[in-house]
């Protein structure tokens, strides 16, 4: 059935000179996609980008009637996740049909500490790990345990799509270990010091139109130079096409597994999807160790769709057009989230 379908996005901010501006204004990718996509399946599609007045946000959203759903690319404000989970939760509360995960289950994953103290408490395994908070003094008894034990990794305790993550956010010593601290705090406040998997890193994409499922597992084959074992998906693997760190992490889909190995994964992510009420579609991020155990490192609700991210290949692999996903994700939202109705329109449709 067709759709009258809004596009809400973050609109980018940062200024090109700044270190996180490519991860900030890859979502316009993702808003030319899915609104291509959209309008091969017969909806209507209008766009509406949020930048940081969002008082202009509730305005324009109480006044609109048209759209049958809110399509959610919206990331967060100035390059980081601020105001993801509250932009979703506003229009949940204004009545819109929203497709993606709801608000609560986004300010969940978002906070990386909760969301690993919450798979620990289920049962399900996560790397040994310490919180940093930006304000408060470092427990360095806490800290050096955990260095003592092997290599850590050091990442924002609140953001996604490896920022802050580099060459040098993986480290073996107190010294290295308290000056990444430092550094990642003072950019991007709270920290997560991480037992760090040496081995094998998997990407697990699930949908949910209705009930979740895995699709074919992905794998980031790591073949560029550094020690064996030790790589890890950096800022600039995601965001520098043809860099050193892009080359030398490529993806393959399906993954070289067995199928039982496959499962197990799978089925890691499906319950982690389930315990953290994501819904729709999302991604599992893991890491398997040289005996085979597989720990979750994160969960991604509303991850990246666009054309350069891991989603799309999975949707392939699986014999699903990326027509026919995104069509289903809003037709799921319209038929089970219902549709605010108001008095006029500020959006036009196209």
């Amino acid at each position: 059935m067709p759709l009258e379908v809004l596009l809400l996005y973050n609109e980018p901010v940062l200024p090109a000179d700044d270190p996180d501006w490519a991860a900030e204004v890859g979502v316009l990718d993702s808003v030319a996609t899915v609104s291509e996509a959209l309008a091969s399946q017969g909806h209507r599609v209008a766009k509406l980008g949020v930048g940081p007045a969002v008082d202009e946000l509730f305005d324009t959203l109480s006044q609109i009637s048209q759209p049958d759903v809110v399509f959610n690319l919206f990331e967060g404000l100035g390059g980081v996740g601020r105001g993801e989970a509250e932009i979703a939760g506003l229009v949940e509360l204004l009545g819109f049909a929203l497709t993606g995960s709801p608000a609560a289950c986004l300010a969940l994953v978002r906070d990386k500490a909760r969301t690993k103290w919450l798979l620990a408490g289920a049962g399900l395994p996560t790397p040994q790990f310490v919180l940093v908070q930006e304000s408060q003094a470092i427990d360095e008894h806490k800290l050096r345990k955990l260095v003592a034990g092997g290599p850590v990794i050091v990442k924002p305790a609140h953001e996604d799509a490896s920022l802050g993550v580099g060459p040098e956010s993986i480290v073996t010593d107190w010294g290295a270990l308290a000056r990444r601290i430092e550094f990642v705090r003072g950019r991007y406040g709270p920290v997560l010091v991480e037992r760090f998997i040496v081995g094998r890193e998997f990407n697990a994409a699930v949908v949910a139109l209705p009930e979740p499922e895995y699709l074919p597992l992905a794998e980031i084959e790591f073949t560029g130079p550094g020690t064996k074992g030790w790589q890890i998906v950096t800022y600039d693997a995601k965001w520098a096409p043809g860099s050193v760190d892009d080359r030398a992490t490529p993806a393959h889909c399906p993954a070289r597994v067995d199928s039982a190995t496959a499962a197990r994964i799978g089925r890691l992510a499906v319950a982690a999807f389930r315990l953290t009420g994501c819904r729709d579609y999302a991604r599992v991020d893991l890491r398997m160790d040289a005996e085979g155990q597989v720990f979750i490192l994160e969960v991604n609700g509303n991850p990246d769709i666009g054309p350069a991210a891991g989603f799309a290949p999975a949707l392939g692999v699986a014999g699903i057009r990326y027509e026919e996903f995104v069509d289903r994700v809003v037709q799921n939202a319209f038929s089970g989230r219902g549709a605010k109705r108001g008095t006029c329109g500020q959006v036009e449709f196209e």
